[in-house]
């Protein structure tokens, strides 16, 4: 299991964007919250590897303005990758070993759930990107009480991945990840099928909706505003159920 070569070479963006909601903690664990606690709808976000960046917080953004109560967790508590590790494989297959595998990343992931269940949110979805789509494909998995999960331009997803989630998903894969008709179709069995979904945005590259996208670029931006509108649908429905 490695990280496509585009994710190992290829630098984010530099993007500016002023925050609408707020960082604070959960115990120990930093997390950036945007929309009202009031909401019964919660999604948990799951950055990439690139951690806190202004596309994602601006994601999360958005997501809070229809409605949802959104958390970010900080899960690689301010040490993610950066550019100085772009070339570097060893370095990325470290980190899903490490700071980026299920086993520590699980943890984090009990802290917001509880945080939501602690705020009366009935209702939780989690939403991932890059190696994010690795972790929420494993959480629908092995984790109870998700509603469902979203996966944009995922990384590390291997054979009979999709076939053991416990949840709907929604797949977004971009030109650079591989054919997942397959793994999708692994799931057409299950009694919430009805309610997964897969678009490929072939037009894009891997990252464009996460800290890689440059959103003052009109066609990366009006694709990106694409896959956040399913992303605003898919837990709208799975949400309200």
């Amino acid at each position: 299991m490695s990280f496509p070569e585009v994710c190992c070479n290829t630098p984010p963006v530099k993007a500016t964007y002023i925050a609408k909601g707020a960082r604070d903690k959960i115990g120990d664990l930093e997390c950036y919250f945007s929309g009202s606690k009031d909401s019964k709808r919660g999604i948990l976000v799951n950055y990439d590897v690139f951690g806190f960046h202004a596309n994602v917080i601006q994601l999360c953004d958005i997501l809070a303005e229809m409605g949802f109560y959104v958390v970010l967790p900080d899960l690689l508590h301010g040490k993610p990758l950066t550019e100085a590790d772009l070339g570097k494989p060893d370095v990325f297959n470290s980190f899903t070993q490490n700071a980026g595998s299920w086993a520590v990343i699980k943890q984090e992931y009990a802290k917001v759930l509880d945080h939501f269940k602690d705020n009366g949110v009935t209702a939780v979805g989690v939403a991932g990107f890059c190696w994010g789509g690795k972790m929420v494909v494993t959480a629908l998995s092995e984790l109870d009480g998700l509603a469902g999960g979203a996966i944009v331009h995922p990384a590390l997803i291997e054979n009979g991945d999709m076939a053991k989630v416990n949840a709907p998903l929604m797949v977004l894969p971009s030109q650079n990840e591989p054919d997942f008709t397959a793994e999708f179709d692994s799931m057409k069995d299950k009694p919430f099928f009805s309610d997964c979904y897969m678009e490929r945005f072939d037009d894009m590259f891997h990252g464009f909706c996460g800290a890689r996208g440059d959103w003052g670029n009109t066609e990366q931006a009006k694709r990106a505003n694409d896959a956040i509108k399913l992303l605003v649908g898919f837990f709208s429905r799975i949400l309200s159920k």
